[in-house]
């Protein structure tokens, strides 16, 4: 389809029969967007760091409108300014079928859901806070030698077989107690750790593998504080992963040797 001055639509598949010969770059676009789910155009320039940006836009563009492989999200719409926005780019099945071809799934950064949607995705503004800021930290390994980002799916991949069967895998049990730091916490809460995201960093120490593993979460509209610990807040976060770490509940679960927690916040993007 095509607006007024011939132009093809953002949104809606307008392919022109241009034949297309897959290379190696296209390989790696597919990679990286099944890595993350999603995928901003200037994230994709920052982790392929192409020789020419206007060329990689117009094979977006090709990859979206000839072949199928990659789409652009149409729950991003509601969101979309065309003046200042970014397009947010993802794989398509076809394409994940493509890479399924090959033997070349990589291992995903995020475990999100692949489940389409048409109409509003009140959960995009989070996902997308999830995803950059795993982009930055692998952004930030990938400036040296030494040190290598782990996504959540190596860490599964050798987490117990019984976590890795599990319907999910990051849902961890926890048992807070009332302490003086969580004044919220009045009586013993048995509940369960959903990490926004779970990554580590390799650290190669004199030719030696160090690990630090970090669960991510993300919060935007949570308070911080609330008369439950039934409903979410950054308090009760807080303070469950505070006695998941004491606890040590993680080596048992995700086979880690240590956790950390990096919280971010809507006014602290980075962290």
């Amino acid at each position: 389809m095509l607006d007024r001055i011939g132009r093809r639509t953002r949104f809606q598949r307008a392919p022109t029969g241009k034949r297309l010969v897959l290379v190696d770059r296209d390989l790696v676009i597919l990679q990286r967007l099944y890595r993350y789910r999603y995928l901003r155009r200037p994230q994709l320039v920052e982790l392929l760091k192409p020789k020419s940006t206007k060329r990689l836009v117009e094979r977006l563009g090709d990859l979206f409108h000839e072949t199928g492989l990659i789409n652009r999200p149409i729950v991003q719409h509601r969101h979309f300014d065309s003046r200042c926005t970014p397009m947010i780019y993802e794989i398509s099945n076809a394409g994940i079928r493509y890479l399924e071809s090959l033997n070349v799934l990589p291992h995903r950064a995020g475990t999100f859901s692949r489940r389409a949607s048409r109409g509003n995705n009140p959960q995009l503004l989070h996902t997308m806070m999830i995803i950059d800021a795993l982009v930055k930290i692998e952004l930030l390994t990938l400036q040296s030698p030494d040190l290598r980002f782990v996504p959540v799916d190596e860490i599964l991949s050798r987490a117990p077989g019984e976590t890795q069967v599990a319907s999910n895998p990051l849902s961890v049990p926890v048992t807070i107690r009332p302490c003086r730091e969580f004044p919220d916490i009045k009586s013993r809460f048995d509940t369960h750790i959903i990490p926004d995201g779970l990554y580590g960093i390799e650290y190669l120490i004199h030719g030696n593998k160090r690990y630090r593993f970090w669960a991510l979460e993300c919060e935007r509209t949570s308070p911080a504080h609330r008369s439950t610990p039934r409903v979410s807040s950054k308090s009760l976060k807080q303070a469950a992963y505070k006695a998941l770490i004491q606890s040590k509940q993680f080596k048992k679960h995700w086979g880690i040797p240590n956790l950390k927690l990096h919280l971010i916040t809507q006014n602290d993007p980075v962290g």
